[in-house]
């Protein structure tokens, strides 16, 4: 026991080699140790937790080897997931030729810094083959349109089931709910855009897009968004896909956080991980570096789960897609020659300035 208006002094050293400091603080700035088992007494584990260096070498590799694996199946279905996509729409390309793509543009999506993504990359491929070149950017839209209401659902009915059997209160989960509740409001405005043609008009946002340099591509891919109105059978076959590829993604996550031993329970996967891709799919920074990493620390962190922990994790998330990339380098070297960003723009008709 002690005085809280005097309380006693602790020193801390810092750093290292002439790095090093000593300073002395109250024992009131420091959190009480937590035992990591309700009711358990407290352990030297507790007390000194393991930095990033020492979490990494104590990774269980099966459980990493398993992680990669399961984002691999991950993007294999994704790529099944945008052939069936092209095919609602006409655009008919063998699968495997889908699946080359896919790598491609996953490899730059993280690897290669650049103001065209993968996403177009893979458009400006398949566009060559076919007039229906707007059919084509609406499929690579509805892809990740279809990515992101899947995620959102996922969190969404998760949180349904954690609250209902009383594992988390509303208090606990409050920024979550915020997040899936925002980004519902959001989708369903997208897709009301997308497939109401009357909703389209009476916004009268004819008037605006006919000005734009693309207004063509504008018109069409209206078109093509009618197309897969009309075929909301097979639109509803690729929903199902997109459920198994997003349960291998989190799962992916969910075997990383295993491997480093997270003391995270099975859920907190299934509800923070597709939030954190949903944040991270604004476009803030190339690839979501930083923020993504930032919204692991967010949700992760506790008093169980220590920030190097989480950075590890993190780290994992970050290497996978970059690993299942490079394949793509094979696809670049192989194929076609990659033209230039003016090519691609040129290709989709949107030229801007001195042309």
């Amino acid at each position: 026991e002690y005085n809280d208006a005097d309380p006693p002094e602790v020193g801390v050293e810092r750093g290292g080699l002439w790095w090093s400091s000593e300073e002395r603080r109250a024992v009131t700035e420091f959190e009480p140790v937590v035992p990591r088992q309700t009711g358990a007494e407290i352990r030297v584990s507790d007390v000194i937790r393991a930095g990033l260096l020492t979490t990494i070498r104590r990774t269980k590799v099966a459980l990493v080897l398993a992680a990669f694996a399961a984002f691999l199946v991950c993007l294999l279905i994704v790529a099944c997931r945008w052939w069936l996509l092209l095919r609602i729409q006409d655009v008919r390309i063998r699968l495997w030729e889908a699946a080359k793509l896919t790598f491609l543009g996953q490899f730059f999506n993280h690897v290669v810094p650049g103001t065209v993504g993968g996403d177009l990359v893979k458009a400006y491929y398949v566009g060559r083959h076919t007039q229906r070149k707007a059919a084509v950017l609406v499929s690579v839209f509805v892809d990740r349109l279809m990515g992101l209401t899947e995620l959102t659902l996922m969190a969404g009915v998760m949180i349904l089931i954690v609250l209902g059997v009383g594992l988390r209160t509303l208090d606990e989960l409050f920024w979550p709910v915020v997040c899936v509740g925002v980004v519902v409001v959001a989708i369903s405005l997208l897709m009301a855009l997308l497939l109401s043609k009357g909703l389209r008009k009476a916004l009268h946002l004819q008037k605006l897009y006919r000005r734009l340099p693309i207004a063509h591509h504008i018109e069409a891919a209206g078109d093509a968004a009618n197309l897969y109105r009309a075929r909301i059978g097979s639109l509803f076959r690729a929903v199902l896909i997109t459920f198994g590829a997003h349960l291998f993604f989190v799962g992916s996550i969910a075997l990383a956080g295993m491997s480093l031993s997270l003391e995270t329970p099975w859920y907190g996967y299934f509800i923070y991980v597709p939030l954190i891709y949903i944040i991270g799919a604004v476009p803030i920074t190339p690839g979501g570096i930083g923020l993504i990493e930032e919204c692991y620390r967010l949700f992760f962190v506790t008093a169980l789960v220590t920030p190097s922990e989480v950075v590890a994790l993190a780290m994992f998330a970050r290497l996978m897609p970059i690993f299942w990339g490079l394949p793509g380098i094979v696809v670049a070297v192989t194929g076609p020659r990659l033209p230039g960003t003016e090519a691609i723009e040129a290709e989709f008709g949107m030229e801007t300035g001195g042309k």
